[in-house]
């Protein structure tokens, strides 16, 4: 091997090392035990569900980098994820909860937040 072909693979083993850094944090979404009540109360109750199937596939937001407190950006858009959440599992609105306060969010969901989000996929990312 000649030293020009390793020093480009040495090139790209770094760059492979190198994981692109994406520019939003992501507030990942857990349903607990009151969620998992309002579920089983839904319109097409499903008596025997569990915590287990219901965590299966936790959502994950990805939101702008948050350079003021977590606290603050989850009160001024906590809504839009609540509303998400709820829709997911019943469409019909009035079956909702009356309240869908910051505190019945917290209520219903286990938030854990990350400021370190990076893209493993070579393709580009799209919207859908």
């Amino acid at each position: 091997m000649d030293q020009g072909q390793e020093s480009r693979e040495l090139e790209e083993l770094e760059a492979a090392e190198v994981l692109p850094l994406v520019n939003r944090n992501a507030l990942t979404v857990e349903p607990t035990e009151a969620y998992l009540e309002w579920a089983k109360s839904a319109p097409e109750p499903m008596p025997e569900l569990t915590m287990q199937e219901l965590c299966e596939e936790r959502t994950v937001y990805l939101i702008p980098e948050v350079e003021e407190e977590l606290e603050e950006w989850l009160k001024k858009n906590y809504r839009r994820i609540f509303e998400e959440e709820l829709e997911s599992w019943c469409t019909d609105e009035s079956q909702w909860p009356e309240d869908l306060s910051l505190g019945k969010f917290k209520e219903f969901f286990k938030i854990s937040y990350s400021s370190l989000v990076f893209d493993l996929n070579e393709e580009t990312l799209e919207i859908e």
